[in-house]
């Protein structure tokens, strides 16, 4: 606080004309025969010195706090959470986030690669076009036999129809039948051209996928129930663009990834703006290994899922600090 009761006096007069009766800083710097560069400065030491304070009233505050705390925990590049809605509601709510986030960014000519997953097809359907135009899209994932809203052929026609540009797809299964298939798909230079054309895209939008049973590559039947024991037993617990991991972000070490056709995930640690949506509770351990796996940049999710990944981070940390204790 000033040490000046008169400057003090002045703090407060101008603060209470600025904040409360919303008179510019010509008109103040009028009423009070100061320079507008002083009440300028003035105006920054009434908050410094604590006699302006702001609270913001709004269901975001806890919001706003938790993105910060993610920010800073895992060095993310950026972090938006959502409100906690009803469970059904999550993916829509998402959905809709995600689309605002992106419209602010993407512009005309811009590269924008999308994976797949029932969120992505959220953002799909809620992202408006705001005249951005010759947005060229291409896929991370191969495809599936049946048109559906979990295709990435039918998400990437969605976006390239409304950005009105066109759509670069992977012409493979998603998974090949052997992993001679595989090779012969990933050799095929329209599917080369796809992944070497994903590298430099200016955004990147996956879906994070839990090992349940509606996780896409599970719920589609592309992988068996044999596959998922296999995967548990590796200790994975999620999923991105079809490729699995475990809780500290080392990639799987199975066979199944070798007859899968996609963008390779570690080459997603390379790359910037690879924006991640997903929530629910029971994506936690699936989030927090992409994270530290470095796959994401940006997270998109909602407050619940937000907090139980926070949460669940300094725990381990406090097992980890204890398990060295002990030793």
């Amino acid at each position: 606080m000033s040490k000046n009761p008169s400057e003090a006096d002045l703090l407060a007069r101008m603060a209470w004309l600025y904040y409360k009766e919303s008179m510019t800083q010509d008109e103040i710097a009028k009423r009070l025969n100061l320079s507008r560069s002083k009440v300028v400065r003035l105006l920054q030491k009434a908050k410094d010195e604590g006699i302006v304070h702001f609270h913001i009233i709004s269901p975001l505050n806890n919001c706003l706090d938790i993105e910060q705390e993610l920010k800073s925990v895992f060095k993310l590049q950026d972090a938006m959470v959502v409100p906690v809605g009803q469970h059904e509601k999550i993916r829509e709510t998402l959905g809709k986030a995600a689309a605002q986030y992106l419209e602010r960014r993407l512009k005309s000519g811009h590269l924008f690669a999308v994976g797949w997953g029932r969120t992505v097809y959220e953002v799909a359907r809620f992202i408006r076009s705001n005249n951005i135009k010759n947005l060229k899209i291409v896929t991370l994932n191969g495809g599936l036999t049946t048109s559906f809203y979990l295709n990435p052929y039918d998400v990437g026609a969605k976006l390239s129809s409304l950005f009105k540009g066109e759509c670069y797809y992977i012409h493979a299964p998603a998974i090949a039948t052997s992993e001679e298939l595989c090779r012969s798909f990933r050799s095929d230079l329209t599917v080369k051209q796809a992944l070497q054309m994903a590298k430099l895209a200016n955004y990147s939008l996956v879906g994070i996928g839990e090992m349940s049973a509606q996780t896409t590559l599970i719920s589609t039947g592309y992988i068996s129930l044999a596959d998922v024991g296999i995967l548990h037993r590796k200790g994975a617990v999620g999923n991105i663009v079809g490729q699995f991991f475990d809780i500290e972000g080392n990639i799987a070490d199975c066979d199944l990834h070798k007859r899968i056709v996609a963008f390779p995930i570690e080459e997603l640690r390379k790359m910037k703006n690879v924006i991640g949506v997903a929530g629910g509770k029971d994506k936690t351990e699936a989030i927090l290994g992409a994270l530290h796996g470095k796959f994401i940049k940006v997270l998109i999710t909602d407050e619940e899922t937000a907090t139980s990944i926070i949460n669940l981070e300094k725990n381990r940390i406090i097992k980890k600090r204890r398990s060295r204790t002990l030793e």
